[in-house]
């Protein structure tokens, strides 16, 4: 119990933070309750899990390809309570946590340094790439976006990118990333995209005409994955707070006009906060024993 003070005590403050986050709009998220309903909210939340839970995998992969592996579960009590750190202002909080939950598994920081870095890479180039590809009118764009976003991920260019970060621990000064573990890396994030997109399209679907719901669901993940993508570098925001709602609502308005846009990105908000929560407590409470 001792040992898991520090990881409770982490994740109890990032939920207070998140918590806070919503503090002014329970009128409006029981107004997007009563524009969607409670069901839609709950196979939402549940979608957003699994999405998060394609990306933990994403992220033991990544301590793979460098010799650290962690089972299915020690990794979920690693990566879930660290990951609501991301509900504390400021981009670093998940990283720091990560570094001092994974040392207990004997994971050396620069290993877990370097794969958080190419972690917040990866989501941010396959969400911008995604966004670019899906939503309408944008294929020209993903054309310009593709040449940066690939040497961004290329392996030595990554290996250089988070090469200071270990030095500074006194740890080894290189990780060399592989062709293969980034491969890896963006084929979890193909599933991740995918559930996160459902957990929009099902708030959204009462809320748009039924003609095109193919084109809707497509719209849906390429907005998500564009507003996650700005919600990351938007760091002076926790975890992309308002920044992600913004561009949901200017994505999704065409769809279902603006107030119902900013229903859905609110809802969808809490659905992935609640998701985030849940796994975050359930596995740090797992970690007690």
């Amino acid at each position: 119990m001792r040992k898991a003070l520090p990881q409770i005590l982490f994740v109890v403050l990032a939920v207070v933070a998140a918590a806070i986050g919503f503090r002014d709009r329970v009128p409006e998220v029981l107004a997007g309750f009563e524009r969607i309903g409670w069901v839609r909210a709950v196979v939402a939340t549940l979608l957003a899990a699994l999405g998060l839970l394609a990306t933990s995998r994403m992220w033991a992969a990544g301590l793979g390809s460098f010799g650290h592996r962690l089972s299915i579960v020690d990794t979920c009590r690693v990566f879930f309570p660290a990951q609501v750190g991301k509900y504390l202002p400021g981009l670093v909080w998940p990283y720091v946590a990560q570094v001092r939950f994974a040392a207990r598994h004997g994971v050396p920081a620069a290993v877990t340094l370097g794969v958080g870095a190419r972690f917040l890479a990866v989501h941010l180039v396959s969400g911008v790439v995604v966004g670019a590809v899906l939503l309408p009118g944008y294929a020209d764009l993903s054309l310009l976006i593709a040449v940066p976003a690939v040497a961004l991920l290329h392996p030595e260019v990554l290996t250089r990118l988070v090469a200071a970060m270990p030095a500074r621990l006194g740890a080894p000064e290189r990780l060399p990333m592989t062709w293969s573990s980034v491969g890896a890396a963006l084929a979890w994030m193909a599933p991740a995209w995918a559930a996160y997109g459902l957990s929009a399209f099902v708030l959204v679907t009462p809320l748009v005409p039924a003609n095109d719901m193919l084109g809707v669901a497509v719209t849906c993940t390429g907005a998500f994955a564009v507003a996650w993508a700005v919600g990351l570098v938007v760091i002076v925001a926790p975890a992309g707070l308002g920044a992600r709602e913004a561009v949901l609502v200017a994505a999704l308005a065409p769809l279902a006009g603006g107030p119902a846009a900013a229903s859905v990105a609110l809802l969808l908000r809490l659905c992935h906060t609640v998701a985030d929560v849940a796994l975050a407590v359930g596995f740090t409470r797992g970690n007690r024993g």
